[in-house]
């Protein structure tokens, strides 16, 4: 084999293990999000771990561009609101499906439909939801990173109730007195340092 065929294939190979742990990146983040069900929470920390320490999180309708939350204690603040069983978003299931992603060098980019379903505190309806997500990532010395998380928007509907099936959906104690991360919060508290 030459050696300008060897560099080929190895590169070929190197990219195929970068699409990989990329889309292992994704299911994990997706996988750690799941809960409220079988005495699992929704919401787990463990999701964090696949993000950059400077990562962002955006979600359409939450925030605005470039106003989501960035940075661990930022983005970790934000996801301290919504998890478990006594916050406001208990029972989640969500999972990407159609995923492509392009690797250019030491960054890439993904795309997919995510299905959601997800029960809210508050007596409102679950809703069933479809939605493009788009993650941005970077190698890292820890493996690929996101560095950005975007729902770019979507499709959903309201289900009756949820069931647990074979596994029981988690009793629920009562909601603890949690505050959102919100642009402005950050603001004041960048203010006040």
């Amino acid at each position: 084999m030459s050696d300008a065929k060897l560099a080929e294939l190895e590169a070929r190979i190197r990219e195929l293990e970068d699409v990989r742990e990329i889309t292992d990146s994704a299911r994990k983040f997706n996988w750690e999000c799941c809960g409220g069900f079988n005495g699992v929470q929704a919401g787990r920390m463990e999701a964090l771990d696949n993000l950059a320490d400077d990562a962002t999180i955006e979600v359409k309708g939450l925030h605005e561009p470039g106003k989501g939350p960035k940075g661990r204690e930022q983005y970790t603040e934000y996801w301290d609101y919504f998890y478990g069983d006594a916050g406001p978003l208990p029972y989640v299931f969500q999972a990407a499906v159609s995923e492509f992603v392009e690797v250019k060098g030491d960054i890439a980019e993904s795309w997919c439909v995510m299905i959601g379903l997800f029960g809210f505190r508050g007596g409102g309806k679950p809703v069933f939801n479809l939605a493009t997500r788009r993650n941005y990532y970077k190698r890292t010395d820890k493996g690929w990173k996101i560095t950005k998380t975007t729902i770019d928007g979507g499709l959903g509907f309201k289900v009756d109730e949820l069931e647990g099936g074979q596994h029981q959906l988690n009793e629920l104690p009562p909601m603890d007195d949690r505050k959102p991360w919100t642009w402005e919060s950050q603001q004041a508290k960048d203010a006040a340092k």
